[in-house]
């Protein structure tokens, strides 16, 4: 019987080493599961936003290159158009500012059972895709709904802006891709913080 209790036990060390990295998003989970919810729900609208305005500008630059409706100069406009992209720029930053605060202190307060998964046979390379995954998961389907959604807005635009007809370049899709690369670059900023969490000294604090 002693013996069984103490192959079970090693055979339970060392299984996590075989196992893929989706199988510890469960177990190294977040105490508030809704934090990364909220940030990823701000990500995607800055994605709707960034998508749709890539659209509308395209085909407000066509309008305005036109002379259709110009009572001013041309810079009147480019500079307002400019202005918004620098704002949405500013809200993408703050976002992904968000995004690793909250990666790194997923971390921080993980650290004693992370710690214990490396002493367990985990590699530190599955804890570290499992850190990735956590933010590339749930963020892929929403990325491609709001990328169609914000494109969807900039084509609407382009078919009725001063009558319509005005093209709109597909490569606004590339919005979506561009945060979501965005985005786990950010949550990769917490990877050094993982690797010193995963120390077995840490095994010693609560």
């Amino acid at each position: 019987m002693v013996g069984g209790g103490v192959r079970g036990r090693g055979l339970s060390a060392r299984e996590p080493g075989r196992a893929r990295p989706g199988s510890f998003l469960t177990s190294v989970g977040n105490d508030d599961p809704w934090a990364a919810a909220r940030t990823h729900t701000v990500v995607l609208l800055v994605t709707v936003v960034g998508t749709a305005y890539a659209g509308i500008r395209r085909a407000l630059l066509e309008v305005l290159g036109s002379g259709r409706s110009v009572s001013e100069d041309l810079d009147f406009y480019t500079t307002g158009i400019d202005l918004a992209a620098a704002a949405i720029g500013a809200g993408l930053v703050i976002t992904l500012a968000g995004l690793a605060v909250g990666s790194a202190e997923s971390v921080a307060t993980r650290r004693r059972t992370l710690a214990a998964q490396a002493a367990a046979g985990v590699p530190r390379a599955v804890l570290g895709r499992a850190l990735l995954l956590e933010t590339a998961l749930p963020l892929a389907p929403g990325m491609l709904l709001a990328g169609a959604g914000g494109g969807a807005i900039g084509l609407w635009y382009a078919a009725l802006a001063e009558g319509g007809g005005w093209s709109t370049s597909w490569t606004l899709l590339l919005v979506p891709a561009a945060v979501c690369t965005a985005s786990l670059l950010a949550a990769a900023t917490a990877l050094p913080l993982l690797h010193r969490t995963l120390r077995p000294t840490e095994l010693r604090y609560a």
